[in-house]
């Protein structure tokens, strides 16, 4: 088997990747697309993502990605190996190159992502002695016609620009409760500002900045993410008015493409936001810490 790394994938290589992904979906019919991070790996110019690619007689049969999301020495890896060729200590391989890769960022943190309904990668990470983390569900909107827009006239909704950077962070930090000088937060921030599949929004009220959310495209899928309403507005309603202006003009924006989020397991609260807006749980992932 030949192994190959790389943290900028080709055109070609995206397109194994994708096709490598379909089979494995159809053999197991379930869903790993979302833990692969597809945008990412399209996209993938970060000196902060490492991608493993072993191959046999040319072919591509198996693929595993290394993901750093805010803080560069937190690594997650997920990946997949074709069918034919599962069972004979592949992807063992393909976890002793990343091994190298995670000493070699001197990572504190290493993640295992592992689809819910995967037996094999549960039982891969329980064999390797990682300690299960948190859930996540992905959910779905559901409802195909838009929703009536009930926007405040005293709202307003507009593209995020580098200029909104600073803004963004304080309803992080307020939201998140992450702390304002966190550099990793705002180099975050920045490039999802400028990168290509991805768009902030800055909402105000009274022309003061309240919320914040992300929409990126994933392929087949537009993803909603880092959505905070400020504290001192919560309860109010705002939250499922933003999401259902967001949701009107994805649905006009992107016709043919389901939208998704995902929210950890435990937070019942926004599970029922999001249920009464219309989305519906269809997968979900496990998350382990290596030792």
């Amino acid at each position: 088997m030949e192994i190959n790394k790389t943290n900028c994938l080709s055109k070609e290589e995206y397109q194994e990747v994708v096709a490598l992904l379909k089979t494995c979906e159809r053999h197991d019919s379930f869903e790993i697309g979302a833990c692969l991070n597809l945008s990412m790996i399209q996209k993938g110019d970060d000196k902060h993502l490492d991608f493993i690619l072993a191959r046999e007689k040319e072919d591509l049969v198996g693929f595993l990605g290394l993901y750093s999301f805010v803080d560069p020495k937190k690594v997650e890896l997920a990946g997949m190996i074709h069918p034919a060729y599962r069972n004979q200590g592949k992807f063992s391989r393909l976890l002793e190159h990343a091994k190298q890769i995670t000493r070699a960022r001197d990572a504190n943190e290493v993640i295992f992502v592992c689809p819910l309904k995967s037996d094999a990668a549960i039982h891969l990470s329980s064999k390797m002695d990682a300690t299960y983390m948190y859930t996540e569900f992905t959910m779905e909107y559901n409802m195909i016609s838009r929703k009536k827009d009930d926007w405040p006239v005293n709202m307003s909704i507009n593209k995020a620009d580098l200029s909104d950077s600073g803004m963004i962070m304080k309803l992080f930090s307020e939201g998140f409760e992450v702390a304002s000088s966190d550099e990793n937060i705002k180099r975050l921030i920045e490039s999802n500002l400028t990168k290509l599949g991805y768009e902030l929004f800055l909402v105000r009220l009274d022309k003061n900045p309240i919320a914040t959310i992300t929409i990126s495209d994933e392929e087949q899928s537009v993803y909603l993410s880092a959505f905070t309403v400020t504290p001192a507005q919560r309860g109010k309603g705002y939250g499922r008015i933003i999401l259902e202006r967001i949701i009107n003009d994805i649905i006009v924006r992107y016709p043919k493409k389901s939208i998704r989020l995902d929210v950890d397991v435990k937070n019942e609260g926004a599970i029922r936001l999001y249920e009464n807006i219309g989305f519906r749980i269809v997968d979900g992932f496990d998350y382990y810490l290596a030792k």
